[in-house]
């Protein structure tokens, strides 16, 4: 790298690390504006695709020191370091020309990495497991709800009935946790991506961005490979590993989930092919989105079109 792109490389760096401190400080002081945080990923996977690694490293490095010293050294960790390790992973693989779905596999797999990291360190740092902390949480919550049901005067027999279903949520919850740091991870890998993708075009540089949802499809090994992990999720049932229901449950959510965005493709495809108004299709999309029974008809389309190529779809990757 000769000296004028090294310098115009530091100079970004330090525009990214400004911008990204004044975010990250806005989103811990005003509560309102707390959700910028997702965000911080952005500007370092900006500066990694335009300049590489190594600077995304030192802007992390420098955001996090300036960021601790406006509020505590722990919380820029938060803030800062977690979400760096999805912007030093998706701004390397830009950087070197990976595909779209590569780069948000990478990042989604970094992101629940953090995301795990963020649990283990919080935990130390309280002292008190958080997963045992939410259950307390939602117990008390459940309390609460029992005890206004008894002031309002509610026949025991149906608080009771209540009880149950609610302890039978709050289990089925806290089982699917795993699955749901696995969908937070993905949403927040692609939210990033597609900003990233729109700040890189706004500014001038190139980038391929995903293609549109309706010519979106999974790898040809999907099948294969949900009907291996199906049948080794049925073994652990007799080793006794882990809890079997838990896992069941965890395995049930992610591929209905995976399934379900082929089956949401797969409509779209439709019905851009049956040239509906956009306003038809977003209340189409909307009563899919929100109905139990029409998001598992969803994921079973998406099954069958991995089976079967419904749309007539290249698949190259």
């Amino acid at each position: 790298m000769n000296i004028q792109k090294k310098t115009r490389a530091m100079v970004e760096a330090a525009l990214m690390t400004a911008l990204t401190c004044i975010f990250a400080i806005m989103g811990t002081y005003i509560p309102v504006l707390t959700f910028i945080l997702f965000f911080i990923p952005v500007p370092f996977i900006v500066l990694g695709k335009r300049h590489g690694i190594h600077f995304v490293i030192l802007s992390i490095v420098a955001s996090g020191i300036i960021v601790g010293s406006f509020t505590e050294p722990l919380q820029s960790i938060f803030v800062i370091g977690l979400p760096g390790i999805t912007a030093i992973v998706m701004g390397y693989m830009m950087n070197k020309e990976y595909s779209p779905y590569k780069v948000l596999a990478g990042g989604s797999l970094a992101a629940l990495v953090a995301s795990l990291l963020s649990i283990s360190i919080g935990s130390m740092i309280i002292g008190v497991d958080i997963v045992s902390q939410m259950s307390e949480a939602f117990k008390e919550a459940m309390d609460i709800q029992i005890k206004m049901y008894q002031t309002i005067g509610m026949e025991p027999e149906k608080l009771e009935t209540l009880k149950k279903t609610l302890e039978a949520t709050i289990q089925l919850v806290l089982m699917a946790i795993p699955a749901m740091l696995i969908f937070s991870s993905v949403f927040l890998s692609y939210i990033n991506y597609v900003l990233t993708i729109r700040v890189l075009n706004r500014i001038g540089h190139k980038a391929e961005s995903l293609p549109p949802l309706r010519y979106i499809r999974l790898p040809k090994s999907i099948l294969m490979g949900t009907f291996l992990i199906i049948g080794l999720t049925m073994a652990t049932k007799y080793f006794k590993i882990v809890s079997y229901q838990s896992l069941v449950l965890n395995v049930f959510l992610i591929f209905q989930f995976v399934y379900f965005i082929q089956g949401l493709a797969v409509v779209s495809y439709f019905l851009h092919a049956f040239n509906l108004r956009k306003v038809l299709r977003v209340l189409i999309y909307i009563l899919l989105l929100f109905n139990g029974m029409g998001t598992f008809m969803v994921a079973m389309i998406g099954f069958v079109d991995a089976i079967v190529n419904l749309r007539k779809l290249k698949t190259d990757h």
